[in-house]
């Protein structure tokens, strides 16, 4: 029997994929989250100046995503996606062994342009490199890597957590880590990534459309509340007394395990999608990041009640990703690489936004008052979902 001459292709795409998402979406997009207890102390930040890093650090995503809509057009996915990898991986080495509060910023920021240069790309390698009925199991493969990763930065957290020893060897561990996604990917794009389909270039003028802008709104929200709950979650928790019988620092290393574990149900996304219609499904996951947000501001030293929260966040987060792709593929039809990354310049809009100006709350209303308005920013963004706004079911 003849093997299926897209079986390698569809193999090596997905590895290459599912290793570039689980540094990038993993420990170079959370680590700073998950760590700030940690982190705190170690460089006397404070709520203000823990927003402020955060919001530095998706200045960088934000960075990486206009590279690779450039970089992307020239060259293809493969360049922005192993220079995406240099930059986390370097950036976690940096926060590794930084002295200083700038460094550690620096670092935030260098490890995060990585996952602003490998999410669309990989979107066009997928779309130029394979069939209609492949891509949904390899975009299937490459999505669990942001859940797993997460979960494995938690992981690595817990450890650290259990075993008493510094934060920064979990960083060494997650700059190793970049070296293997960045030789994986080197070995497996430079070999089997297609050669751009588009036969002109595509210009920024092309993305303003009047029926992206509710698109457009969902993922400003979804930036905002992800980078806050992200940044602040483990921190509340922590400062609420922690989850019972874990040790100190031990809840935020469970809180991202949930998180990342939960994800993986936004590998259904698209099944549900045909189920229920694109309307019906961003109301629900707008409400069900209220949902997250609420249950952290009300009940941040339960166990119940922050694992509701983080599996919420983290269906919220994976499923919104898949949203925003297949959205985006509509509006802008013929796989049009600067279309989906509008859609993510909005998500990074929000992601700068969101933790700065929630790191003052923070200080001077407490983490109750700032997830509440989160829940409730949240919960305004689900009439955005209504059938007049959204035209394509």
């Amino acid at each position: 029997m003849t093997a299926d001459p897209q079986s390698e292709a569809v193999r090596g795409l997905s590895l290459a994929g599912f290793a570039a998402t689980l540094l990038t979406y993993g420990p170079a997009r959370v680590g700073f989250g998950l760590f700030l207890p940690q982190l705190r102390p170690a460089f006397g930040i404070e709520g203000g100046a823990s927003g402020t890093i955060a919001s530095i650090g998706f200045a960088g995503f934000l960075a990486g995503l206009v590279a690779a809509g450039e970089l992307g057009e020239r060259f293809g996915g493969t360049r922005p996606v192993l220079i995406g990898l240099i930059c986390s991986t370097l950036g976690l080495a940096m926060v590794a062994f930084a002295g200083s509060a700038a460094v550690l910023a620096a670092g935030v920021a260098l490890a995060m342009l990585g996952p602003g240069l490998t999410w669309s790309p990989f979107n066009r390698l997928v779309h130029d490199g394979l069939s209609d009925f492949r891509r949904p199991g390899a975009l299937s493969v490459i999505s669990t890597g942001t859940s797993l990763g997460i979960a494995l930065a938690g992981a690595a957290a817990l450890l650290v957590a259990l075993w008493g020893v510094s934060w920064r060897w979990a960083w060494v561990f997650f700059a190793l880590l970049g070296l293997g996604a960045l030789a994986v990917n080197a070995r497996l794009l430079t070999r089997l990534a297609p050669a751009p389909r588009r036969e002109r270039r595509e210009f920024w003028s092309g993305v303003r459309r009047r029926r992206a802008a509710p698109l457009y709104a969902v993922a400003f929200s979804f930036g905002i509340t992800t980078a806050i709950w992200i940044t602040f979650a483990a921190r509340t928790v922590e400062q609420a007394g922690g989850l019972p019988g874990l040790p100190a620092n031990g809840s935020s290393a469970a809180i991202f395990v949930a998180l990342g574990l939960a994800g993986l149900a936004g590998i259904g996304t698209a099944r549900v999608r045909r189920a229920i219609g694109l309307p019906a499904l961003v109301a629900a996951l707008m409400l069900a990041a209220a949902l997250s947000a609420a249950l952290l501001a009300l009940a941040p030293a339960s166990w119940p009640g922050v694992m509701a929260s983080a599996a919420l966040q983290g269906v919220f987060i994976m499923m919104t990703s898949a949203v925003l792709s297949f959205w985006a593929e509509r509006i802008f039809a013929g796989g049009s690489l600067l279309g989906f990354t509008a859609a993510l310049l909005f998500v990074a809009a929000g992601s700068i936004a969101g933790p700065a100006i929630a790191g003052l709350a923070y200080d001077r209303l407490g983490a109750q008052a700032v997830f509440l308005a989160l829940a409730a920013l949240s919960a305004a963004s689900a009439p955005l979902a209504l059938p007049r706004f959204v035209r394509i079911a």
